[in-house]
């Protein structure tokens, strides 16, 4: 929604205070279609970024044009056709293109509707419509009406951000490694297996188990666990084909496993209670991490400000930024005082 909101918003010129209001109808409106299917996207298939993102910035720019009900429902329906992204991708290139592709989705939705393009009002809920069409088990609640504006989704769940530049599936275990390695500053040489207790869920949406690549690192355990020995961190640094395809890196890959299990928080949606680590050293002894149950960058977790700068700094630095990332940071933290091409003004 981010993205959609930063591009329209400057189009427009609209206000801080409209593109924050947006990013709250476009969080709604997301929250209130998954909170209608029990079941879980990523066992299905699904990415819920891929088929959720177009919708949900489809209402956000909406709002940021002022669209009114008509448009706005038909800004939703557009979106919906829209709505796709397999979980088979990840790894690779197409999984970020999920991402940008509801971006895309939904500012263009927005635009149409508001030029008169058609769709039908009830594509969301209609037996052959969005929530039938992607519901894992055909459990989707098409029929109760909608809780917009009388329980505040983003005051329940928050907002969380995510520490690692990887599958979040992946942060449970990288926070347990690197406490564990606080306590235990182990080297790989002394290190004979670990193992890596999480859900079935996140196992099955882990799926590379010897990547090759940066990219295929995102989604696996194995390359988590090595990066965290070896290097102390799990950065943009490590999620390189160069660091991944190290002889080392690879070689310690080969003595992690994962065991699984079905105890699901009832709270964080496919996560077990919790994740741990185990380490068996070479010569005999085990060490254990803490069991850790909300990963760092988690709501209940906040990054501190320093956490929260440093790995924007990071990320402005990979991407070319042309605003320095203390300027644009300090910008963004008072966006209600400006406009949207004050914020991205250089």
């Amino acid at each position: 929604m981010v993205p959609a909101i930063l591009a329209e918003g400057e189009a427009l010129g609209a206000s801080g205070q409209a593109m924050l209001a947006a990013y709250v109808a476009g969080y709604e409106t997301w929250a209130e279609l998954a909170r209608r299917d029990p079941g879980h996207h990523h066992r299905k298939g699904w990415h819920p970024t891929g088929i959720f993102g177009p919708i949900g910035a489809a209402a956000a720019c909406a709002s940021l044009r002022r669209l009114d009900a008509d448009g706005a429902a038909r800004a939703l329906a557009l979106a919906a056709s829209q709505s796709s992204g397999v979980m088979a991708n990840f790894g690779t290139m197409t999984k970020p293109f999920h991402a940008g592709h509801s971006a895309r989705s939904g500012l263009m939705s927005a635009r149409l509707a508001e030029l008169g393009f058609t769709a039908s009002l009830d594509a969301l809920e209609h037996p052959q419509g969005f929530l039938s069409a992607v519901s894992p088990e055909g459990a989707v609640d098409r029929e109760t009406p909608p809780e917009l504006g009388k329980e505040w989704k983003i005051l329940k769940y928050r907002l969380g951000i995510k520490k690692y530049p990887a599958c979040y599936c992946t942060h449970r275990a990288l926070d347990a490694m690197l406490e564990l390695l606080a306590r235990h500053p182990l080297k790989p040489a002394d290190v004979e297996r670990i193992t890596v207790s999480i859900s079935d869920t996140h196992a099955l949406i882990l799926r590379n188990h010897r990547p090759q690549t940066g990219l295929a690192g995102k989604f696996s355990m194995e390359f988590a666990m090595a990066a965290a020995v070896i290097s102390r961190r799990a950065g943009l640094a490590e999620y390189t084909d160069g660091f991944v395809r190290r002889a080392d890196v690879q070689e310690l890959m080969r003595r992690v496993g994962v065991e699984t299990n079905r105890n699901y928080d009832p709270e964080v949606s496919g996560a077990a209670v919790f994740d741990q680590v185990r380490i068996e050293l070479v010569g005999g002894g085990v060490v254990e991490s803490e069991k850790v149950a909300r990963a760092k960058g988690h709501a209940d977790r906040p990054l501190s400000e320093d956490e929260l700068f440093e790995k924007f700094r990071i990320c402005l630095d990979a991407g070319g930024a042309r605003i320095a990332p203390d300027v644009l940071f300090d910008r963004l933290r008072h966006l209600e005082d400006l406009s949207a091409r004050e914020l991205t003004a250089v």
